[in-house]
């Protein structure tokens, strides 16, 4: 009997894995519905991800989402929060070529 519960603690721990790594970097997260985000890598826990980023480029659905959070003294940024079973990629975000 095959059970459905082990790849989801295996993507557990690949993506703790990967956020240990990365903790404090700017990285990039694309999700299962193919909506790709930019931000630092703030903290994560058990089932999210966090990125600090800019309110302006959190879309959720096409429309502009407003963050719930802000800090006056660097701009409109606000900590965003993705559950690991919606990434379907994440990693370093190098905006340029070198």
């Amino acid at each position: 009997m095959q059970h459905h519960v082990q790849p989801q603690r295996d993507d557990h721990h690949h993506h703790h894995e990967k956020c240990k790594k990365y903790l404090f970097q700017i990285v990039q997260i694309e999700l299962n519905d193919g909506s790709v985000h930019q931000g630092l890598l703030h903290s994560y826990d058990r089932d999210k991800v966090y990125l600090l980023m800019t309110s302006h480029h959190h879309h959720h659905h096409g429309e502009m989402e407003e963050s719930r959070q802000f800090f006056p003294f660097f701009g409109p940024f606000g900590l965003f929060g993705f559950p690991f079973f919606g990434i379907r990629s994440f990693g370093p975000f190098f905006p340029f070529f070198i």
